[in-house]
């Protein structure tokens, strides 16, 4: 495991701390995801609720709290992965920590502790051959399985967590089977629409019309609805299966053929 050392005895600012000193005021699932003890967490919340914000403060905390500590950012696409890390910059001048900034540039951040923040499209390749102390999946719905499958060696030595924040994306993929698994450990926070003090109802109810209420639940009331292009809906498809009908033919333990005591309906002669 790589030795981390803190920063010359400095007292590293948390990331609830970070925000208050940067004029925000954390919303109690905020505070309470930031100060709580976990390895991997998903973060199910509506649109403009301050789940990139926390997460930011999250990845900022990392890279001071200790030297050479290495924060990836994934999101689907580049522009995205750069916004996010758009927002970490914001966070960091707008909180003024101690630790100082010693390069900067579109995709990266390094810190004068000698810590990086990295921005990356969220595609297999490109997240290869990183050893990881935090990963940030933005958008984590739409980021594709092979790239999340791939980040999870890189935290395996450092002892590193994993934050994944998204609204829903359908009932497929990485995300909806890690949030409706309860076999798989996370720390689950789900934060809708109605849930974030800076929604009003009038808001709301304004984009359940304008948008329609398949989109609205899915993007401010973090359900798992189908997509637009599936020709069948899940449900219908979760009712057609069951385990009551019996094979339609039989089979030969011994031989593995197929039997049937019908005749068949062509025959040679």
């Amino acid at each position: 495991m790589r030795s981390k050392a803190s920063s010359e005895g400095q007292e590293t600012p948390g990331a609830v701390t970070l925000m208050e000193r940067a004029g925000l005021d954390p919303d109690p699932w905020q505070q309470a995801l930031l100060t709580s003890s976990w390895s991997r967490a998903l973060l199910n919340c509506a649109r403009q609720s301050g789940k990139t914000t926390a997460s930011a403060a999250l990845a900022l905390e990392t890279a001071l709290e200790a030297t050479d500590s290495l924060v990836l950012i994934l999101a689907p696409a580049r522009r995205q992965s750069k916004e996010f890390l758009r927002s970490v910059r914001s966070l960091y001048r707008d909180a003024a920590p101690d630790g100082g900034l010693d390069k900067q540039s579109e995709l990266r951040l390094r810190l004068e502790n000698e810590s990086r923040i990295i921005a990356l499209p969220g595609k297999e390749g490109t997240v290869r051959g990183y050893t990881a102390d935090l990963v940030i999946a933005d958008e984590a719905a739409r980021v594709p399985d092979a790239a999340y499958v791939a980040t999870r060696p890189m935290l395996a030595v450092t002892g590193g967590r994993f934050v994944g924040l998204s609204t829903p994306a359908g009932q497929r993929g990485w995300f909806y089977e890690a949030w409706t698994d309860p076999g798989q450990e996370w720390e689950r926070v789900k934060v809708t629409g109605q849930d974030c003090p800076r929604m009003t109802e009038a808001f709301l109810e304004q984009e359940r019309r304008e948008m329609g209420d398949w989109q609205f639940q899915s993007e401010y009331m973090c359900q798992f609805t189908d997509t637009e292009d599936q020709l069948f809906a899940t449900e219908h498809i979760e009712s057609s299966l069951t385990s009551e009908v019996g094979a339609l033919f039989d089979r030969d333990d011994e031989t593995g053929e197929y039997l049937s005591d019908t005749e068949p309906l062509f025959s040679d002669t």
